[in-house]
């Protein structure tokens, strides 16, 4: 049976993913320039940019395994059945779609620096549009489901259950 909430450790999972999603999409340009200093040969700038994106973006690896575990472990909320099934099935697709995102992004990111791969960092660079399509629409979502639906969907993401 599924929980009727999610608790705080899942809930601090994902505000703690979110916020640093947002800070690796907002500070990304000290990396950019350091990947392509060193797709040209050149050293890596003192900055610290580039290692702060990259141990930011290793945290949110981790944090995306601990996430799942816990969901697994513990289970996560039904959706509320009295929404449509067509935004059931768009909330759950685009769950599914921000879930691969918290996992591919660090791991192509990591695969484009270590690596030295640019078709890595190709994937990485479209998946950072991607993923400001997909948080869009979790938000335009999460705004609906209590706008719109008036359920408790969007609370649920600030108190414990």
């Amino acid at each position: 049976m599924a929980p009727a909430g999610y608790s705080r450790l899942q809930i601090g999972l994902h505000w703690s993913i979110a916020a640093l999603v947002v800070v690796q999409l907002v500070y990304n340009e000290p990396m950019q320039r350091a990947f392509d200093d060193r797709v040209d040969g050149a050293g890596i700038g003192a900055d610290g940019g580039a290692l702060f994106h990259i141990i930011a973006g290793s945290t949110v690896l981790a944090l995306a395994v601990a996430r799942v575990v816990v969901r697994l472990w513990r289970g996560a909320p039904a959706p509320h059945r009295d929404n449509p099934r067509l935004v059931v099935w768009a909330g759950n697709a685009t769950h599914a779609a921000l879930y691969l995102m918290i996992f591919a992004m660090p791991l192509t990111g990591l695969i484009a620096w270590f690596g030295v791969a640019e078709v890595s960092a190709a994937l990485h660079e479209a998946g950072r549009l991607a993923l400001l399509v997909l948080i869009g629409i979790h938000v335009i979502g999460a705004l609906a489901e209590h706008f719109v639906f008036r359920n408790d969907g969007l609370k649920r993401m600030f108190s414990a259950n």
